[in-house]
């Protein structure tokens, strides 16, 4: 009976949603058919898509929950939304334990990435996987190896790998942790569409063990490779992240890797508190994040900055009120300034007439601990959303920001954090909430958990428009069956188009949201 209801309420919501005017709000929804788990495996990411439809990967709630890395079942689902064809995954002609990477899709063809130990090295293997038989060719291409190093294992370097934005150009990369007395090691490969090898580089990290944090690898269109650090006088003043004890360095490798060079962005009266990296379509290095000025009369603001090699050829700053952590009267310095500080920044999105688009989240963990249990507990905390955008110029326009109050207890945080899909004109952000948040004006936050009561939740979906006008409304399939998305497993497929998951108990379906296309040539 409940299941009944359930498919009802689906079909309910769909119709009610295709009798809706073309003119009307927000997107159109297609649903896809309804599926219920098998073996408690659950949709975790949208891998890839085609003109044909989407891959999706499916693994354990267990392994999510516990952040394991096993190898997942892949699935196709057509532009319905409908489920065609899945496959476990697996490696069968290598003689040691295969650890799953992740899927891409590069130059149109489906690539699954892994790593295996062999002949004392940890090597990156890139295997093609058929996409009508969903499966590995087996004929795997190595793309870095690690030397075996006197260390347990747990300490060998992990790989970070990481697509151009054009899908023209792969980044793989590691780090292999120096000494007192020694550098850390950074090794890089660059390949191209066909994975064909490009250029590979290694390098000696221009900062001391332990006085730096690598914060993102960002790699051109045209081949470059620029790495955005954090950087510190010590390890101290790096983990005291709400103080400006800090700044900023980028180590540029351009030139096919002959070419390296260091970058230190610096704004007289202005300490940069958070950065991300990118390249504009002259693949000159830009920089944009938010600042605090120095002084006593401390403000906050956005910022966007333009490289031509070391030089900084352009700049703008915009000012804004930050949502804080604390807003309480009693609260001191620090945590006030950990509203601003607490950002966790997305890659910035360029647009197609040169504009781009940077997105952050505020993102705060508390450490606890279970006396029944005698286990330590986290709980992550995901705050405000903010928006900045920048003109084609490079002027920043304006920066918005939209309250989420997410609270997610340790391994439940696949169910917190947003979806982005950034239009022409247009941003949409995707993410649960508490039916409350939805209220006229401006209202007390309630906190969303994942854990809550089904009439507790529901799929908010808020709308940036060019000018950073923001509305806020419920995606109807979710205010009529209460279910749950996760972000990850939601993506944006075509200029004009978004997919999104929903979720609740052990069932889920697809559903394609598709925008209005308000430019002649989307």
């Amino acid at each position: 009976m409940k299941t009944t209801l359930t498919l009802l309420l689906f079909v309910f919501s769909f119709a009610v949603l295709q009798a809706q005017s073309p003119s009307s709000s927000g997107p159109q929804v297609h649903l896809g058919s309804q599926h219920y788990t098998k073996n408690n495996m659950m949709p975790s990411q949208i891998v890839a898509h085609d003109k044909n439809g989407i891959f999706v990967t499916k693994i354990k709630l267990s392994n999510e929950l516990r952040g394991r890395e096993a190898f997942p079942i892949l699935e196709f689902y057509n532009n319905q939304m409908e489920l065609r064809s899945f496959r476990q995954l697996q490696v069968v002609n290598s003689n040691s334990p295969a650890k799953f990477e992740r899927i891409l899709q590069i130059g149109g063809k489906l690539y699954c990435f892994y790593s295996i130990h062999e002949d004392d090295r940890n090597v990156l293997l890139a295997d093609e996987i058929d996409k009508s038989t969903l499966t590995l060719s087996q004929t795997p291409t190595v793309l870095q190896r690690i030397p075996e190093e006197a260390k347990a294992k747990f300490e060998r370097p992990a790989f970070h790998i990481k697509l151009s934005e054009g899908g023209n150009f792969l980044l793989s990369t590691f780090t292999q942790p120096g000494t007192k007395n020694t550098p850390d090691q950074l090794h890089f490969a660059v390949l191209d569409d066909k994975l064909s090898p490009r250029w590979s580089r290694q390098l000696e990290a221009s900062q001391e063990t332990g006085h730096y944090h690598i914060l993102n690898y960002h790699i051109s269109q045209t081949g470059d490779v620029f790495i955005l650090k954090k950087v510190g006088d010590s390890e101290k003043a790096l983990e005291r992240f709400w103080q400006p004890n800090y700044q900023f360095s980028i180590t540029a490798i351009t030139h096919d890797g002959t070419t390296t060079a260091e970058v230190f962005p610096k704004v007289a009266g202005r300490h940069l508190t958070k950065m991300q990296i990118g390249t504009n379509a002259k693949s000159q290095l830009v920089c944009t994040g938010f600042f605090t000025t120095t002084g006593e009369q401390t403000t906050a603001g956005s910022y966007f900055l333009t490289f031509a090699g070391p030089k900084m050829i352009q700049k703008s700053f915009q000012p804004f009120a930050p949502i804080l952590l604390a807003e309480n009267d009693k609260a001191n310095k620090e945590e006030k300034q950990e509203g601003l500080y607490a950002y966790r920044l997305n890659d910035i999105t360029f647009r197609g007439d040169g504009s781009a688009i940077l997105i952050a989240e505020q993102a705060t963990q508390t450490a606890g601990f279970n006396p029944r249990t005698n286990y330590r507990t986290a709980k992550t905390a995901f705050n405000t959303i903010a928006v900045v955008s920048i003109a084609p110029d490079g002027e920043v326009m304006w920066t918005e920001q939209i309250r989420k109050n997410q609270v997610s207890p340790e391994g439940y945080s696949f169910f917190s954090s947003y979806a982005t899909a950034v239009l022409n004109d247009k941003v949409y952000l995707v993410f649960n909430d508490h039916p409350e948040n939805l209220c006229e004006g401006v209202c007390e936050p309630v906190h969303f958990n994942p854990k809550a009561t089904q009439k507790d939740v529901l799929i908010a979906m808020v709308e940036v428009d060019w000018h950073g006008n923001v509305k806020k409304a419920a995606l109807p399939f979710s205010r009529d069956l209460h279910i749950l998305t996760k972000p990850l497993a939601c993506k944006q497929v075509s200029n004009h188009q978004m997919v999104v998951l929903g979720q609740y108990n052990k069932a889920y379906r697809m559903a394609r949201l598709d925008f209005d296309k308000t430019f002649s040539y989307q």
